[in-house]
């Protein structure tokens, strides 16, 4: 039997819950659902404010959607109903909703509205799928070098755009506690200014900066200013030439480089290891799916709005629910009864989405979504996560 139906508008959901209007069925809804059970998937936009477009074709690829995966779920009812993410009381009102029959949330196109609803969602093990968030302490806590996935329930479609250097600016203050830094320009300043500006925006300071060929310089700085780090730009030349100078000086600090660890010249020994970087080194590689992939969602062809920035990857949050709802709804008494099954059931997918593959990995992230830092040991690139 049929079905799925849109929220009817803005009004109470549950006693302070408050719904963003919805045009038109899904799937009507007849005298023979009377029996059935029901199920909310809630689809956290904003009603207002500049994100409003952006919310609103999050919402019309959810419901095409979960209209499209979850339409003929035998005994069942889902409805697609949205929460204004700027609710003054979110926590709360999504509080409400757990306590109703609540089995999904889709959504969180800001971070404070990611962050309020985390625990509440996780504490009852509610599947939570954000299109937008990339966060990395989302889903990997605050320390990248001991990664720690802080909600069991939160997952997320969104593909990371952070550069390599960038993250490692971010590793280097947050995952090895190193407050003071020195860069090597190796040959590409745009690499080196990510590094730097990722450095300060985590707290911490670049005590010594400048090129490779001022490289005993910088480091003689670095060990006299207690720099923890130092980050090599440009080539695997630049970087041998810079961990020559670490070792020669005796500077107790951390080599990390992104490009500069490729070993794509003349100065590369095996495994693609630049010769001279020793074990201990950190390097950092870029997302293997392409954050800006375009795609053609039946919501918008059939209403008219605008997908925005992240409807291709609401589209595969609501494919990826709708998916797992058809799975863990049937045997279950209840929404809530059917929870922990649907989360346990979320990462065994893998299916070719509207922005690519789509499956999950231990973190709940994409697979190949997100910057990914490795250490080398025994001479060879190992991922971080395994090191602990």
């Amino acid at each position: 039997m049929r079905g799925v139906r849109r929220g009817a508008g803005w009004a109470a959901l549950t006693v302070s819950a408050t719904l963003l209007a919805s045009c038109g069925m899904v799937s009507a809804l007849g005298d023979d659902d009377a029996g059935e059970q029901s199920a909310t998937v809630a689809v956290l936009v904003p009603a207002s404010g500049w994100q409003e477009a952006d919310g609103a074709g999050v919402l019309a690829a959810v419901e095409a959607a979960i209209g499209a995966t979850a339409d003929d779920i035998g005994g069942w009812t889902v409805e697609v109903a949205a929460v204004d993410e700027n609710g003054a009381e979110l926590g709360d009102e999504v509080g409400e909703l757990v306590d109703g029959d609540l089995i999904a949330v889709i959504g969180g196109l800001s971070t404070e509205a990611v962050r309020a609803v985390q625990p509440v969602l996780d504490d009852e093990s509610v599947l939570f799928v954000s299109p937008a968030d990339v966060d990395p302490v989302h889903t990997r806590g605050a320390n990248p070098s001991a990664p720690l996935r802080p909600y069991r329930s939160y997952f997320r479609t969104a593909v990371g755009d952070e550069s390599p250097a960038a993250a490692l600016g971010r590793y280097a203050v947050t995952g090895l506690a190193a407050s003071a830094v020195a860069v090597v320009d190796g040959g590409d300043a745009r690499e080196a200014a990510a590094f730097a500006d990722a450095v300060g925006a985590a707290g911490g300071e670049v005590v010594a900066r400048g090129t490779v060929a001022d490289v005993a310089a910088v480091v003689t700085a670095a060990e006299e200013d207690g720099a923890r780090a130092v980050f090599v730009s440009g080539t695997s030349n630049a970087a041998t030439e810079t961990a020559e100078e670490v070792r020669r000086t005796g500077l107790d600090a951390t080599l990390l480089g992104a490009a500069a660890f490729e070993a794509d010249d003349s100065d590369s020994g095996d495994d693609g290891v630049p010769e001279g970087v020793r074990d201990g080194a950190v390097t950092a590689t870029t997302a293997e799916l392409d954050p800006t992939r375009g795609a053609s969602l039946p919501s918008n062809a059939d209403t008219g709005t605008d997908a925005g920035a992240y409807g291709a990857a609401a589209y595969d949050a609501a494919t990826a629910v709708g998916t797992v709802l058809d799975r863990c709804l049937p045997p279950a008494s209840s929404a809530s009864a059917a929870r922990r099954g649907c989360v346990g059931e979320m990462v065994q997918l893998d299916f070719a989405g509207v922005t690519g593959e789509v499956a999950f990995d231990a973190f709940g992230d994409r697979d190949g979504g997100t910057v990914a830092f490795s250490v080398l040991r025994d001479g060879r690139w190992r991922p971080v996560a395994d090191q602990e």
